[in-house]
């Protein structure tokens, strides 16, 4: 082509990418038939040009997160694309994936995302054109489509941006025009509405008139009543001015008369208040002479009192005298009589301490039997609490017991049934019959409940394991057909469990991470354990710490099923091979099948054994107690006459010990009251010279007291004068303010009579100013009219507004809205259809640029379609839905409408009428049909031949091949596993095959294999 732009894919190498440890194809410039088994590797090259040439990770059909792609032996995964470009020259676009980002190179240079984005535009390459990249799990989505999407997806295809803006424009231009045309009716509905709201109002706006007349006329009949009023008013109010004047004269005179009595008010106050002051200085001098003569009157009683207190002193200490001579001599007679009885006590020491000996010897001898019985006592208690945690215990575990097969009859209740059963017939049956493992499986730790769960299933869990085929057919019979009952039965196998040896744990399978095998974890019955190892491989199972990891392939060869931590490992082979192996891993989830309670036998007879022993050494120590107990007794009785003898003593000398005490403290006693004996001479001495000195103070108080006596009198009567001058004073002023406060009144009397004239006045003026100014010039319009011919007419008209007591104001504001709503909805009308007619010469004109080249394309695709089915000797046409020619743009569609047999109508595409191989026909010929109309540098279709006869996959081919060498893209890449003999062969088509197994001939002769294909034609020549 002579308009060639380049992009061609001339190579594609790939590193740790899904299948591949390394890959380098070639592809030519034609058709590229890559053929492969299944899970050979055939997508992962699709996937590979599609992330390669910045596409998502959703184009591929396959996963959501890129670094899932990485092949699970590496550590990230590297593709490369070389495309040729424009000029003959190439450009080398390579991603490196790694599990949290991805790396872009152009040309062995580092660069951003939007630069390859940018490369592969120019190429007009577009992973997410599904008529350039066709995965395999995209053709379902192809006969999913309806009408509008294919119109879509085609134009979108075709590449023309002018037609694909066009297309955008005019359905959103028609979604426009649609919503004005709906505001265009809602806006006349609503002016209909308001126009008929006011015709219905419009008798109410009449009478309305009639009433504003009314009250014209009322305003302009208060207004002659107010003239009226203003003349008399301004007579009223001449004669309320001279009335003021006389009042302000009676005023003037009283006020005189007033402030002269009151200048003679305040004369008398000053008299007054000099009496009251000097009464005041009176009394604070008597209340000092009066305090003073109390102090005098103290001192003189404490001066009485000192003497008094001196004289009783003497008496008692005289009288306490002789009474201490008496307790002195009495003293002298006990302490006489407690020498004499301190002499008498002897010998008292050495039994005392004879006794002591005995009772410590005693003592000690009792203090060691204690001992020996407490040990014993406490050996007893032990003993009994051994027996009581062994009988505890045993409880605990028959309980357990009885729980496990409880959660077996709730959870599974015919097992539970058929073991009821079997434990009531078990002597029945020839060889013994091993219950289910569910029941008899014990596990040594609860954490590892989960891996069992995990690799055992249910069913075998609940398997009854027989050693007689007799045994099974019978139970079979009874409780499987004639009881109904669902239950798994099993014949042990032949192999004795020792032929179930695990793998032995070497180093090296410990340091690829494996810690035990999945038998180490439990313990169960013989027969059972050997079933659960035919079955499930329980031996052969590792049980793997992180170190696994690392080393998931080297575990898998070991076991394809592994267990770590938090994960179910598998990995499966190939069936072509076993050198790729596809891993799949599980979280670990417990599903809580087997009981969470362990089986209990063994422990239940050593709890018993223990029992039976500590009840025998309780015996034992009874027995040792007993004899112990007897020979205390014996002890403790010797020991009784002791303490009694041993108290006696004790209270001999205790007593002797106190007499001692009682002679010392008498003795210090008695030279104590020695001391105190005083002289009465000297006593009396003393008291004598103090009261000498109390008779001289109580002489001078008394002369100081008359003195004060006698001022305290002449003050007294000093101030009863003064209280009569003030009382004086008081009795004329209280006549003065009488006469004051009658003349008051009578001013205050003259002064609200003047005040209410005054203000009688002022209104009478502020209402004729009002008049005045209400009048305005109508002052004198009303000279031959009464003020009762004015009050009549206006009685008249305001019985008539009342018996209208309608609100009118609220309806005539709502009709003048509704006026002015009319008026604005009529403008916003007419603005719309302004609008609405330039979208409609808008809409015309893109319509008529659009929708010619597009029925042209349309046109051309469908003689293309319609001659590739005429080929297949089928029928299929493609038609525009224009919706009956209107300009209903977001509605249209692209029909596809198929006929495969001659007896059958055209029916539209879709997975309803036609098969999944019919469906692929459909997409690879529309997508063929397409070629010359989008031009791309190349298209991958994967498998696009599945669910299709061999007639029609061949007859596929040689439309593909076609294309490929004549078409506008001369390079495809077409994937398929299944390998069609004979077809024909072309110089641009290239056959790549994926040779990605072990078992497969790593060396291939191929001269030989040329050889035996002639000699083959030569025979079927022949």
């Amino acid at each position: 082509m002579s308009d060639y732009k380049g992009g061609r894919i001339i190579r594609i190498k790939l590193k740790g990418f899904m299948t591949y440890d390394e890959l380098e194809i070639r592809p030519k410039s034609g058709l590229n038939l890559i053929i492969g088994l299944n899970g050979s590797g055939k997508s992962s090259i699709m996937a590979a040009i599609c992330l390669g040439l910045g596409g998502k990770p959703i184009h591929t059909g396959r996963s959501v997160q890129s670094s899932e792609l990485i092949n699970f032996k590496h550590s990230k995964a590297v593709i490369e694309i070389d495309l040729e470009s424009q000029h003959g020259g190439k450009e080398t676009i390579c991603r490196i994936i790694e599990r949290d980002k991805s790396l872009w190179y152009l040309n062995n240079s580092q660069v951003s995302y939007n630069e390859i984005i940018s490369i592969v535009k120019k190429y007009n390459i577009d992973m997410g054109n599904l008529c350039q990249f066709l995965p395999q799990e995209k053709v379902a989505e192809f006969a999913k489509m309806n009408k509008k999407q294919r119109l879509e997806n085609m134009i979108q295809a075709i590449g023309e941006p002018a037609l694909v803006k066009s297309f955008v424009d005019l359905k959103k231009l028609r979604n426009e025009f649609c919503a004005l045309e709906k505001e265009v009716d809602r806006l006349g509905n609503s002016k209909n509405s308001e126009i008929k709201m006011n015709e219905r109002l419009k008798p109410d706006i009449i009478k309305h008139n009639e009433i504003f007349e009314l009250k014209s006329e009322l305003k302009a009949l208060k207004i002659k009543k107010k003239i009226i009023l203003f003349k008399d008013l301004k007579s009223k109010a001449k004669i309320s001015r001279s009335e003021n004047k006389k009042f302000q004269k009676a005023i003037s005179d009283i006020t005189n008369e007033l402030n002269h009595l009151e200048a003679k008010k305040l004369h008398l106050l000053s008299n007054s208040r000099n009496y009251l002051q000097e009464i005041s200085e009176l009394n604070r001098k008597i209340l000092n002479l009066l305090q003073t003569l109390s102090r005098c009157s103290k001192d003189l009683n404490h001066v009485h009192e000192e003497v008094d207190n001196a004289k009783i002193t003497y008496q008692h200490r005289k009288t306490k005298n002789e009474e201490e001579k008496a307790k002195l001599c009495e003293m002298e007679r006990q302490i006489e009589a407690l020498k004499i009885a301190v002499q008498n006590q002897t010998d008292l020491k050495e039994a005392i301490q004879k006794v002591n000996e005995e009772y410590t010897d005693i003592n000690n001898k009792i203090s060691e039997l204690h001992s020996v019985i407490e040990n014993l006592k406490v050996e007893h208690s032990q003993l009994k609490y051994k027996k009581e945690s062994c009988m505890a215990e045993k409880e605990k575990l028959s309980n357990e017991e009885k729980r496990k097969f409880e959660i077996v009859e709730r959870r599974f209740p015919d097992t539970y049934k058929a073991i009821l059963w079997l434990q009531a017939n078990q002597s029945s049956f020839r060889t013994n019959v091993s219950l289910p493992g569910i029941i008899s499986i014990n596990v040594h730790s609860h954490n590892n409940r989960k891996f069992i769960e995990n690799a055992i299933s249910l069913r075998d869990l609940l398997l009854f394991v027989f050693e007689d085929q007799e045994d099974l057919q019978r139970f079979v019979k009874i409780v499987k057909e004639e009881k109904k009952l669902n239950v798994n039965v099993a014949l042990v196998p032949k192999e004795k469990l020792i032929d179930f040896q695990s793998p032995p744990l070497t180093p090296e399978i410990r340091d690829v991470g494996v810690k035990c095998f999945m038998k180490d974890l439990f313990t169960a019955p013989d027969p059972v354990m050997r079933v659960l190892c035919k079955l499930n491989r329980v031996h052969r199972i590792p049980l793997c710490d992180e170190k696994s990891e690392e080393n998931i392939e080297r575990v898998l060869n070991i076991n394809s099923l592994f267990f770590t931590p938090l994960e179910k490992i598998m990995g499966k082979r190939s069936q072509y091979g076993n050198r790729n192996i596809s891993v799949r891993k599980d979280s670990l989830k417990s599903r809580n099948m087997l009981p969470n309670i362990k089986d209990n036998s063994e422990a239940v007879r050593a709890i018993e054994e223990s029992i039976k022993e500590t009840e025998k050494l309780c015996d034992e120590l009874n027995s040792q107690l007993n004899l112990h107990l007897s020979n205390l007794r014996d002890f403790e009785k010797s020991r009784e006459a002791i303490r009694n003898r041993k108290h006696q003593l004790n209270e001999n000398g205790r007593k002797n010990f106190n007499i001692q005490i009682k002679l010392v403290q008498l003795i210090n006693m008695y030279e104590k009251k020695q001391r105190d004996v005083i002289d009465e001479k000297e006593e009396r001495n003393i008291v004598t010279q103090k009261i000498c000195v109390s008779n001289k103070r109580r002489k001078r108080i008394l002369m100081e007291s008359e003195r004060l006596f006698k001022d305290f009198i002449q003050a007294k009567k000093k101030k009863a004068h003064l209280i009569l001058m003030k009382k004086i004073l008081e009795s004329k002023l209280s006549s003065l303010k009488t006469k004051m406060s009658d003349i008051q009144a009578s001013l205050n009397e003259k002064k609200k009579a003047f005040d209410e004239k005054t203000a009688e006045y002022t209104s009478l003026k502020e209402e004729m100013i009002r008049i005045y100014a209400e009048l305005g010039s109508c002052k004198t319009e009303v000279a031959d009219i009464s003020l009762e011919e004015v009050n009549s007419k206006i009685t008249r008209i305001e019985i008539l507004l009342e018996t209208s007591d309608e609100d009118f104001d609220s309806v005539l504001s709502e009709y003048k809205k509704r006026e002015t709503a009319i008026i604005n909805i009529e403008e916003e009308i007419e603005e719309l259809k302004q609008k609405s007619e330039s979208l409609k010469l808008t809409i015309q004109q893109i319509k008529r640029n659009w929708l010619p080249p597009l029925q042209a394309h349309v046109e051309n695709i469908n003689n293309k379609f319609s001659n590739y089915y005429k080929f297949l000797q089928c029928a299929g046409e493609i038609s525009l839905d224009t919706t009956d020619d209107s300009d209903d743009f977001p509605n249209y569609g692209l029909q596809i409408k198929l006929k495969y047999r001659i007896d059958e109508d055209f029916m539209e595409l879709s997975q309803t009428h036609h098969s999944g191989g019919e469906c692929s026909v459909a997409a690879i010929i529309f997508i063929l049909s397409l070629q010359e109309l989008a031009e791309v540098p190349f298209r991958c279709i994967d498998e696009i031949n599945q669910g299709m006869d061999a007639l029609n996959e061949r007859k596929m081919y040689q439309l593909v091949a076609e294309a490929a060498i004549n078409g506008s893209c001369s390079q495809y890449f077409l994937l398929t596993p299944k390998l069609l003999m004979d077809l024909n062969y072309h110089k641009d088509i290239a056959v790549h095959i994926i040779y990605n197994s072990p078992y497969l001939q790593t060396k291939l002769d191929t001269e030989k294999h040329i050889k035996i294909q002639e000699s083959n034609k030569r025979a079927d020549f022949v």
